[in-house]
């Protein structure tokens, strides 16, 4: 029998599903289009890999406030919620342009910036102390 909170209590099971539901939903319409487009598919990769985390982070966000019940973890919750919905139209935004400088640009930095601060937040919690 499946059970909702075993799976969600095995993060690596938990990100995994998350990684291929992500990238199989976004595969086809965003990503194949652009594959031969040079650095602009690393750029969309970028924006597709800051989803990914972003849903991942808000997904264990709310299985803690279903623990927890507490307002911080709603206040959580739609903090990764909003920035995975800024993500995503900054991914439908960036399939627009095709020429990306990656290094180069000062948006491309910070959107390297913006991808490491999430991948941090996520290390954080697969870090077991």
């Amino acid at each position: 029998m499946f059970s909702y909170q075993k799976f969600a209590e095995s993060k690596p099971k938990l990100l995994i599903t998350v990684i291929l539901t992500t990238v199989g939903a976004l595969s086809v319409p965003v990503l194949m289009p652009h594959i031969y487009h040079g650095a602009h598919i690393w750029h969309l990769l970028l924006h597709t890999s800051g989803i990914i985390l972003s849903v991942f982070l808000a997904i264990l966000s709310v299985n803690a406030y279903y623990k927890m019940r507490t307002k911080k973890m709603i206040i959580t919750t739609i903090a990764f919620m909003v920035f995975t919905a800024a993500e995503i139209v900054q991914l439908l935004d960036a399939t627009k342009t095709h020429v990306y400088n990656i290094l180069e640009s000062p948006s491309e930095i910070a959107h390297l910036m913006m991808l490491a601060m999430i991948g941090l937040l996520a290390l954080a919690i697969f870090r077991r102390d």
